[in-house]
């Protein structure tokens, strides 16, 4: 018999690897079949619900709507339970119809320069489980990609996981993705693995559907979906770490623009005769405020030279090896001019990126996201006064700078909204299938 995690998984599979269903001939559905996806996404984002507001909602006959979710209770998508109040007239209670979430698992990637994350997500978003190791994205390709192979193999055998449970798997990679071919475009100093095809790769290794997009796009989406963006539906997404990328969601979507490249604000030209960053160029912003660019500021006392020349303040953080971003935050907040003057540079830095992308955009927030972020108040201070300088003040009136709220698990837990989105935008979610059983999870 068949379940409902291998019906889904044989329709994504169906389409072209890597690919949304608006893209391949979603008006093909059939009137019933679109009908069933209306009534279970009703369910599925605005329930539980009782039968007669899911029609309300849907626009459907009260029996049509009871004939579909007739099916999806046989398929396990949806269970029954729970009253809510009669109304003042009386009558019978009507009972509530909730999506059930745990019918499937899904599994979000990420992957960075130097570290995998894995996580498993039910249907709803919500983490099952979690693991990390070390990654080298240096190494070549095929090594890398054994690698990551590897890695989901122990991350499966230590959840107690088997692949009947997965309905698929989505990945987040930090370089730009062509988002026709869904292979990776010139990564910034990892040419070799210009046109690597990441989900070819994992589906002929797992036989699941594989979806990927961008880190900074990914966490955007999850930010858009259970996070601080839910409330609205156009804003940019930036995060400052070892690099600075960024997302931007438009109508609640990701933008990726015609090759998949938008967003890519750490490469925005800043100084004329500034650094040489990784991807070429001269004075792109990552090469001004990423991690290392503000560890070297503060340790070396170049803003501390510059704001105060004859003051011959030492950087407390000469004198120590291995410094990291954590260090100078901490200095920061012991009151170390140095660190402050490095991270208020780098955020002056940013702000005149963002300044330049709320004048462009218009967007109604701005997400500022990143470990260096969350604890270091002094950049986000002066990103703040930095962009309100450069920005039109019209566009900056409207505009709100915040915080990210999903940390660490905002990349792969996009990943796995990849799937999630992708799943319940099918051209057939779950038809009239009666050789469908149960595929909840136990």
């Amino acid at each position: 018999m068949t379940t409902v995690v291998e019906r889904l998984r044989a329709e994504l599979m169906a389409r072209e690897p890597g690919k949304d269903a608006a893209s391949q001939g979603v008006d093909s559905r059939n009137l019933r079949e679109y009908n069933h996806l209306l009534v279970l996404n009703s369910v599925r984002l605005q329930g539980p619900l009782a039968r007669v507001s899911i029609a309300q909602q849907t626009g459907l006959s009260k029996t049509t709507v009871s004939t579909i979710i007739d099916q999806l209770l046989q398929n396990g998508l949806v269970s029954e339970g729970d009253f809510i109040d009669a109304a003042a007239t009386g009558g019978r209670r009507p009972i509530l119809v909730h999506f059930n979430n745990d019918t499937a698992l899904i599994m979000g990637i990420e992957i960075t320069y130097s570290t995998l994350t894995l996580i498993t997500t039910n249907l709803g978003g919500e983490v099952r489980s979690i693991y990390t190791e070390p990654f080298d994205f240096t190494s070549t390709p095929v090594s890398s990609l054994a690698m990551l192979g590897a890695a989901v193999r122990i991350f499966m055998a230590k959840s107690n996981l088997t692949w009947e449970h997965i309905l698929g798997i989505g990945v987040g990679i930090g370089a730009p993705l062509d988002s026709r071919t869904h292979t990776l475009m010139y990564p910034p100093g990892e040419y070799s693995w210009d046109g690597i095809d990441i989900v070819a790769s994992l589906m002929k290794q797992f036989q699941v559907p594989v979806y990927v997009d961008n880190n900074a796009n990914l966490a955007a989406l999850s930010e858009a979906r259970y996070g601080v963006a839910k409330d609205y539906s156009d804003f940019a997404y930036i995060s400052i770490g070892q690099g600075i990328g960024g997302g931007l969601i438009h109508d609640h979507q990701i933008y990726h623009g015609m090759l998949g490249g938008a967003g890519e604000i750490g490469h925005f030209h800043i100084a004329e005769s500034g650094p040489q960053c990784i991807c070429g160029k001269r004075g792109c912003l990552e090469t001004l405020a990423n991690n290392a660019a503000i560890v070297e500021d503060a340790s070396l006392g170049r803003s501390l030279a510059r704001v105060a020349p004859r003051a011959r303040v030492a950087p407390q953080l000469a004198d120590r090896d291995d410094i990291d971003i954590n260090d100078v935050l901490h200095a920061a907040d012991a009151g170390d001019l140095g660190a402050r003057l490095a991270l208020q540079s780098a955020g002056r830095a940013i702000g005149t990126a963002v300044g330049a992308l709320i004048t462009l955009l218009n967007p109604e927030v701005i997400i500022l996201d990143g470990a260096t972020v969350r604890m270091g108040r002094y950049l986000l201070d002066a990103v703040q006064e930095e962009a309100a300088r450069q920005a039109m003040p019209a566009n900056w009136a409207a505009t709100h700078i915040i915080t990210g709220q999903l940390g660490d698990l905002a990349v792969p837990l996009g990943a796995a909204t990849l799937v999630i989105d992708a799943a319940f935008a099918l051209a057939s979610v779950i038809s009239d299938y009666p050789g469908t059983v149960n595929g909840a999870l136990g």
